[in-house]
C-alpha cells in the first residue's frame, strides 16, 4: 500500500531526532476512508518535497504512545514538526492544494 516510511511508537522517536529536515508526520488507519484517501496525496507532494521535507505514515495501530503523546484524536491528522519540535497540526482532509500551501507556510517559518 504506501511507499512512504511507516514509523510506530518503538521507531518514531529516532526517526524525529534523525534529522534537522521538516518532517510531516501523516497518522493514518487502512480502516478509515479519509486517511486512506490522504496518503497518495501525501506521496506525491512527498516527490515534489523531496530534499526539502520529509514524509512519513504512522499506522495507528502499533502506535497508541504516541497517539496519546499528540493528542491524535482523528484521522487523517498531520504534524509537522521542525528540529523535532512539533510546529503545527491539521486535522482532516485538504486539498492538495491547501496541503501545499500549508507546507510551505511551515518552511517560511524560522
Amino acid at each position: 500500500m504506501p511507499k512512504l516510511p511507516e514509523y510506530n511508537d518503538a521507531t518514531l522517536p529516532e526517526f524525529l531526532a534523525e534529522s534537522g529536515t521538516p518532517t510531516v508526520l501523516v497518522f493514518y488507519s487502512a480502516q478509515s476512508k479519509p486517511a486512506r484517501t490522504a496518503v497518495p496525496v501525501v506521496e506525491d507532494l512527498a516527490r515534489e518535497y523531496e530534499g526539502l521535507v520529509r514524509f512519513a505514515l504512522v499506522n495507528t495501530q502499533g502506535a497508541s504512545d504516541t497517539l496519546d503523546a499528540y493528542g491524535i484524536l482523528s484521522l487523517p491528522t498531520f504534524l509537522f514538526f521542525r528540529g523535532g519540535q512539533m510546529t503545527d497540526r491539521f486535522i482532516g482532509l485538504l486539498t492538495r492544494d491547501k496541503f501545499e500551501d500549508k507546507i510551505e507556510e511551515n518552511l517560511r517559518r524560522v
